[in-house]
């Protein structure tokens, strides 16, 4: 190995210390390119949670609001304007649950809500099965007069369980440590 080293000129050795370096800019720059996909992938996923922690905020929002109604009704507005308000809380939560949709695509199974719309083809996700409940407590509640604590109750169930569908989802633990490796 020796002699052959021996009989390189300075040609040679240049031509070595070149294919040396340029193997290892090879090697780096793939890892730098493997960390840098590792990257956009993480903050794509942090984007998408993101968006999905902006549309439960105005569900979280939406089902306080709508369980304050049942609460208030006939106390701090009269009872003439219960379904006016119950209307506009169904409005919110129908368009809510289309929103989810987006995020919290059906599944597919074939056969259920093949004859219906792309968006509405499968079964729901259980995040907007809560919410399909939740707009059912709201439809039907409101049949007696005075506060519907009945109702609010059952709707703070099902906020709590949209909570925790979310949070599955979402995970914040994982999310505060990924952003905190991210910003080292």
């Amino acid at each position: 190995m020796a002699e052959f080293f021996a009989k390189f000129g300075v040609e040679q050795w240049l031509a070595l210390t070149s294919a040396v370096l340029a193997i290892s800019s090879f090697i780096l720059n793939l890892r730098l390119v493997a960390r840098q996909e590792k990257r956009n992938a993480t903050n794509l996923k942090l984007a998408h949670d993101s968006d999905i922690i902006g549309w439960s905020d105005d569900v979280i929002a939406a089902l306080a609001n709508a369980q304050e109604m049942l609460a208030e009704k006939g106390v701090s507005y009269g009872e003439a304007e219960f379904p006016t308000r119950r209307s506009a809380a169904r409005a919110s939560l129908s368009a809510l649950i289309d929103r989810g949709r987006l995020f919290f695509p059906n599944r597919a199974d074939g056969a259920h809500g093949a004859d219906k719309e792309a968006g509405y083809q499968g079964r729901r996700q259980p995040v907007l099965d809560v919410l399909v409940e939740a707009y059912a407590t709201v439809d039907k509640a409101g049949g007696v007069s005075g506060p519907d604590r009945a109702s609010g109750e059952v709707l703070l169930k099902q906020r709590r369980l949209f909570v925790a569908e979310v949070f599955k989802t979402v995970d914040p633990v994982r999310r505060g440590e990924t952003i905190k490796e991210l910003a080292a």
